[in-house]
């Protein structure tokens, strides 16, 4: 077992999500400067005979009680607070909730960065592995599958990537950094309605660890599993992931610049793909915002262009507007938005980390 030291900088904002929508009263309240998540056991707790219904039937909310009794700068019935607020004055505003721990620190889940790290791998290995697009699978869930097979293993028993383990990554300072972003999907013709997240910004940094399992490689498992061919892949991991980074980096700054007022993200991306790297260290994209380039064979799929035409007709893939052949796909674009000068305009994509890794004792099994 070789196992690596991680170390995951985050260079914009960040949301993965918890899979929870965080409603306005009943999980959190505002002021003019921050949404404060609100401890409903706490609230329940010492507040217990006020949650009586109405002549109507309704009963009152968490935050409705807070602000009747004058408790709303009481910390004891906060879970944590975060900077920013929601652009929406509804009373049933909602907020995208990121993932957290039981203390309700964010942090990075290892099935995250896997799952970058595998899409890069398959995009750097498909012509390794002589693969074209011919035909797929008319199940949407299982429309790769056979490009699965033959880059990582017959199963997921079989599995190349069972030799590769990442761990959750966590940092002390992530909870202090949680801000409220405004999220918004650009076209080049147009922005659409506003998507409220918690999301993680400024200079945090995260820890874990990776480990590559040797014995996946070992001869008696060769009988079984055929990795030794690709056992280089996982030697050059982070070089085939910025490798894949590059790609779509270039690709992000051309459809940027199509857009009038993205000059701020592409100043971002242009010092992304300035950047030098050691062959310790990638780029990658993680998270909400990722986009299907992030996550599929991408480029791979796009070499027809009448085989993709006809894979996005069937999936369904093009909700609305018409597209032309070779027309870009896909047509939006993930950002944070922000204010300046009573406007928005997009600052950056979402997601984009720098990941470092150094090497520990080896284990030996």
């Amino acid at each position: 077992m070789t196992t690596y030291h991680l170390k995951i900088s985050l260079l914009s904002p960040l949301h993965i999500g918890s899979g929870e929508e965080l409603r306005a009263e009943f999980d959190f309240i505002t002021d003019s400067k921050n949404t404060y998540r609100l401890d409903v056991d706490a609230i329940m707790l010492d507040f217990a005979d006020q949650f009586q219904p109405d002549s109507r039937g309704v009963f009152p909310t968490p935050g409705y009680i807070l602000k009747k009794f004058n408790s709303f700068s009481n910390p004891k019935y906060y879970r944590y607070v975060i900077k920013g607020y929601p652009r929406s004055n509804k009373t049933d505003a909602r907020v995208q909730e990121c993932i957290k721990d039981v203390h309700d620190e964010p942090y990075l889940p290892g099935s995250s960065i896997k799952g970058a790290l595998r899409t890069a791998l398959a995009w750097s290995g498909w012509s390794e592995k002589n693969l074209e697009v011919d035909a797929w699978s008319r199940n949407k869930f299982q429309a790769g599958s056979k490009f699965e097979s033959a880059l990582f293993g017959k199963d997921p028993n079989h599995d190349l990537l069972k030799a590769l383990h990442v761990s959750d990554c966590f940092s002390i300072s992530a909870k202090r950094r949680l801000v409220l972003a405004n999220a918004q999907v650009l076209t080049k013709t147009d922005i659409g309605t506003p998507i409220e997240l918690e999301a993680l910004a400024g200079d945090i940094v995260f820890t874990g660890n990776l480990k590559i399992d040797d014995t996946y490689f070992s001869e008696a498992a060769e009988e079984v599993l055929h990795f030794s061919d690709r056992k280089h892949w996982l030697d050059e991991i982070l070089i085939r992931a910025q490798n894949h980074s590059r790609a779509r980096i270039e690709s992000m700054l051309k459809w940027f610049n199509t857009i009038d007022s993205g000059e701020r993200v592409v100043n971002f991306l242009d010092q992304l793909y300035s950047v030098a790297l050691n062959s310790n260290q990638a780029l990658i994209q993680i998270g909400w915002g990722t986009g299907w380039d992030g996550m599929t064979f991408w480029t791979h799929l796009q070499q027809d262009e009448y085989l993709f035409e006809k894979m996005l007709k069937e999936y369904n893939m093009v909700r609305k507007g018409h597209r032309e052949l070779g027309d870009v796909f896909p047509k939006s674009r993930r950002v944070v938005m922000q204010t300046k000068d009573g406007v928005d305009k997009p600052l950056a994509p979402f997601g984009w980390v720098l990941v470092e890794m150094e090497p520990l004792a080896k284990e030996t099994n």
